[in-house]
């Protein structure tokens, strides 16, 4: 079952890519802005506590 699951999500992200390539390119993007937005946050949370 889980395997499934795994290839039928696969299909399905292969399938999104290829006939929405502009929206999956800014889902990627804003995924990357807040992983980016995390790091700078949880780097300024440990150079205040540091000082």
């Amino acid at each position: 079952m889980d395997k499934i699951i795994r290839y039928g999500a696969i299909a399905f992200l292969i399938f999104f890519v290829v006939t929405a390539p502009n929206s999956a390119a800014s889902i990627v993007g804003r995924a990357f802005d807040w992983l980016q937005s995390v790091g700078n946050g949880v780097s300024q949370f440990v150079t205040d506590t540091a000082l």
